[in-house]
């Protein structure tokens, strides 16, 4: 869905303040290996006992996509489950982290501010249901982490990897070895539109921490889809992260559920 849609678009620095707001909905389903070759912006690493791919994601600043894409090829099995990780393989990893998430000083807005107030709305909208609280999972918020960070540094919006056209949310799950009977996923998105937008008009400019929880609970709370997720009974935890684009022009945040 979009919001914020201007009603004139006679001066050029209002263009900036297109800021539509984007939102899907989705529960977790199939995978397909990816199948991209590693670079020469890559390095080894021989997996250690012990090591998981969630760990390794998390040592080296990188996201779980990130290390499958790169070894798919090598371990075919990895990518059908990355919990079939083993001592000894040698896996490629990229140099730097190109998926990080944007620091709330680059993007002007606290995300992590931002992010805990979407918990405490969700919550809040739940409670006037009679429904218990979710309860924030270190887990999910990786995931949420790594899922609003993706679609930032790969300029996308979905629930679907653009590559594969497939969920990335199961293939999370797998690596983390994650326990659950229900999973599932809300996205959403504020961003300007315009080809060029004053530093002044940018999203991350514009919006506090508390307008932008705001901004994403409504949305999500006025979106029936997104509202069932909320509602779910079946849903006990939860994870929330926002990521920024460096210039501030667009924010993401994910929110992950599992009973």
């Amino acid at each position: 869905m979009k919001s914020l849609e201007p009603s004139q678009r006679t001066l050029l620095f209002l263009i900036g303040l297109l800021l539509p707001l984007l939102v899907a909905c989705d529960v977790a389903r199939a995978f397909a290996p990816l199948t991209q070759v590693a670079t020469d912006n890559t390095v080894t690493y021989v997996v250690q006992p012990g090591d998981t791919v969630t760990l390794i994601a998390t040592k080296y600043h990188l996201t779980i996509e990130q290390i499958i894409n790169l070894n798919s090829d090598a371990y075919p099995a990895l990518a059908r489950d990355p919990s079939s990780l083993k001592p000894g393989w040698v896996l490629q990893l990229p140099r730097t982290s190109a998926f990080a998430p944007t620091t709330p000083e680059a993007s002007q807005v606290d995300l992590i501010q931002a992010s805990q107030q979407i918990v405490e709305g969700i919550n809040n909208a739940r409670a006037q249901k009679g429904l218990l609280l979710l309860r924030t999972d270190a887990n999910l918020t990786r995931i949420a982490s790594d899922r609003s960070s993706h679609m930032i540094t790969r300029n996308y919006f979905s629930h679907n990897d653009p590559d594969t056209m497939q969920e990335p949310l199961l293939r999370y799950l797998q690596a983390m070895r994650f326990q659950y009977r229900y999973a599932g996923e809300n996205i959403a998105e504020i961003k300007n539109d315009a080809g060029w937008v004053p530093p002044w008009l940018t999203v991350a400019a514009r919006y506090n921490a508390t307008d932008l929880a705001n901004e994403f609970v409504k949305g999500w709370t006025n979106s029936p889809e997104h509202r069932a997720n909320i509602m779910n009974s079946n849903y006990r935890r939860t994870g929330v992260a926002l990521a920024a684009s460096a210039d501030g022009r667009r924010i993401v945040a994910t929110q992950t559920f599992s009973d």
